[in-house]
C-alpha cells in the first residue's frame, strides 16, 4: 500500500476535466452573422452542430464509463494518474479536433482531419484501457471483494473501444463517410446497461436461488 491513497481527488478532478470539455466543445459552434437568413445560415452550418453532437454524447459516455471504472478501482499511485492525466488530456483535444473535421467537411482536407479526429480518439480510448489495465494488474487498487470473473468482462467490454475506433481509422483511409459506423455502434453499445455486470448479477440469484433448494 505504499504511495497509495483514496480516488476520490483523482474522480474530482477527471469529473471537472469531462464537464469543462464538453462544454468547450459549443464555443467551436459558429454563430451566424446578423442580418443574414438565420435558418439559411444554420442549415449550411449543419458539419458544426453534428460533430458537437457525436462528441458531446462521446465524452458523456466517457464519463459514463469513468464514474463506472472508478467502483472497481478503489486505491490509486502515482503510475496511475499519469495514465489517467493522459487519457483526460486526449479527452480535452476533442475541442479542437471536432471542430477541425467540421470546418474540412466537403473540402479537399477532409480526410486528413477525420483521420487527426480518429487518431485522438483511438488514443482516448486506448489510455482509458491502460488505466484499467493497470489497476488489474496491481490488484491492491481494486475493490477488495471484485468478482474475479466480472473484472475479465469488463476487459473485454472495455478494450472494444479502442477496437472500434481503429476500425473507424483504417475504414476513413477509403471512406470519411462509412467510418462514422463503428463509432454510432460504438455509442449505442457503452451507453447500454453494462453486459457484463449483468451477466454476473445473473448468475449470482440463480447460485443463491439453487442454494436454499440443495439444502432443503
Amino acid at each position: 500500500m505504499h504511495n497509495h491513497r483514496p480516488t476520490d481527488r483523482l474522480e474530482y478532478f477527471s469529473d471537472a476535466v469531462l464537464a469543462i470539455a464538453a462544454t468547450l466543445l459549443a464555443t467551436e459552434l459558429p454563430k451566424p452573422e446578423a442580418g443574414t437568413d438565420l435558418l439559411q445560415e444554420l442549415i449550411k452550418e449543419w458539419p458544426h452542430y453534428a460533430a458537437f453532437a457525436a462528441s458531446f454524447l462521446f465524452i458523456c459516455i466517457a464519463w459514463s464509463n469513468h464514474h463506472n471504472m472508478y467502483i472497481y478501482i478503489k486505491q490509486t499511485n502515482q503510475h496511475l494518474l499519469i495514465l489517467n492525466v493522459l487519457f483526460l488530456m486526449f479527452v480535452t483535444l476533442q475541442s479542437f479536433t471536432t471542430g477541425l473535421l467540421a470546418r474540412q467537411v466537403g473540402k479537399p482536407d477532409e480526410r486528413t482531419a477525420a483521420l487527426i479526429y480518429h487518431t485522438t480518439l483511438v488514443l482516448m480510448t486506448l489510455l482509458y484501457n491502460c488505466v484499467w489495465w493497470y489497476a488489474i494488474k496491481k490488484k491492491d487498487l481494486l475493490e477488495e471483494n471484485a468478482d474475479p470473473r466480472l473484472i475479465q468482462l469488463l476487459t473485454r467490454e472495455y478494450a472494444i473501444a479502442p477496437a472500434l475506433h481503429l476500425a473507424a481509422l483504417i475504414i476513413c483511409l477509403w471512406s470519411v463517410a462509412l467510418s462514422i459506423i463503428p463509432i454510432i455502434l460504438l455509442y449505442i453499445y457503452f451507453a447500454l446497461p453494462r453486459l457484463s455486470e449483468k451477466k454476473i448479477n445473473d448468475k449470482k440469484t440463480n447460485t443463491s436461488s439453487i442454494i436454499p433448494k440443495i439444502n432443503a
